[in-house]
């Protein structure tokens, strides 16, 4: 659904606003997820960080894929690491479990257990931020673990206007914020330039007209460096 919609018909919109809504809202989390794991595959990532891992939803994903090697989850909440654990450990057999570890761990706070991984994934997490700590969050994952991919995924607030929720209020009561695409664009720009990655964007869900989709997301790669 592309174009600008003050093209169409009242009837016509609704239809088309009629037919996202009734979709399963745990279809766009599976896409998420279907899209993430093929770009770390895509880019040949084989040791990948989870930051912000939550209960461990990419986490499972990835441990169905053998060429992923490593796999680390990170979370601040206890609650959220045990739940992991228990989910994603009978997943695996006894002798590939030291494939995947998980640890508590701050995103804002440079921590020596984030380096060595070929890419890192921050799905659905940057908007939990507090906004002022987002340049903390940017020297932990670009300045000090830099891993050579970085991917990142956040709701495009300009979408809201289609989920059943009042006017100004965001998605999850415990979103910090949420960000147009421009935005987040610019955000991400800035990001890229000043600790040396580039950066590409893809939308993520149905797109409705001029709102885009209902995930934003961030590839960044980080540019070789001489020596």
């Amino acid at each position: 659904m592309t174009g600008n919609p003050s093209n169409l018909s009242e009837p016509e919109k609704e239809n088309d606003w009629r037919k996202i809504a009734a979709k399963n809202p745990n279809n766009l989390n599976r896409r998420r997820l279907r899209t993430v794991t093929q770009v770390l595959k895509q880019c040949g990532a084989r040791r990948v960080i989870d930051l912000g891992c939550g209960e461990g939803n990419l986490l499972r994903s990835l441990i169905k894929d053998p060429a992923f090697t490593q796999l680390t989850g990170v979370d601040i909440s206890d609650q959220a690491l045990e739940t992991a654990k228990s989910q994603l450990k009978g997943d695996l057999p006894a002798h590939q479990q030291n494939r995947l570890q998980l640890i508590q761990g701050s995103l804002v706070c440079p921590d020596q257990r984030f380096r060595g991984y070929d890419a890192a994934a921050l799905v659905e997490v940057i908007e939990h931020i507090e906004p002022d700590g987002i340049a903390a969050l940017e020297q932990t994952v670009f300045n000090f673990a830099q891993p050579k991919t970085v991917i990142v995924t956040t709701p495009n607030i300009e979408y809201n206007i289609l989920y059943p929720i009042p006017p100004g209020q965001l998605r999850d009561p415990d979103h910090r914020f949420e960000w147009t695409r421009q935005e987040f664009r610019a955000w991400a720009e800035q990001a890229a330039q000043q600790y040396g990655y580039t950066v590409t964007f893809q939308g993520i869900g149905d797109e409705f007209y001029d709102l885009g989709t209902p995930t934003q997301m961030g590839v960044f790669q980080r540019e070789c460096q001489d020596g």
